[in-house]
């Protein structure tokens, strides 16, 4: 149940107890402008993003290292003229003329 800020200054302790169960969401005029929730649950949530991220940057980081690219296709390096007839080969579809 909401409970606004002044409420929630009157009834501090009892909000916090209330916050060991389930997050408590502290309201200004009746919009929400904060979440009072237990310390467990807060380690809990932050402890489960932050590997998540860790994780999936590093596993970017081991395709990158994978998959990369093995030549240049012509576009950098010391002779740009070694896959030239890769990107100027003739279309299979037009006619021979």
């Amino acid at each position: 149940m909401p409970m606004s800020i002044a409420q929630s200054r009157q009834q501090f302790s009892a909000l916090i107890a209330a916050a060991q169960h389930q997050p408590q969401v502290i309201t200004n005029r009746n919009a929400p402008v904060a979440v009072l929730v237990s310390a467990d649950y807060f380690a809990r949530t932050e402890s489960a993003a932050k590997p998540v991220a860790d994780s999936f940057y590093s596993q970017v980081l081991q395709l990158r290292e994978a998959f990369a690219p093995t030549d240049n296709a012509g576009l950098d390096g010391p002779n740009p003229c070694a896959h030239q007839a890769v990107w100027q080969r003739a279309n299979a579809f037009a006619d021979p003329s």
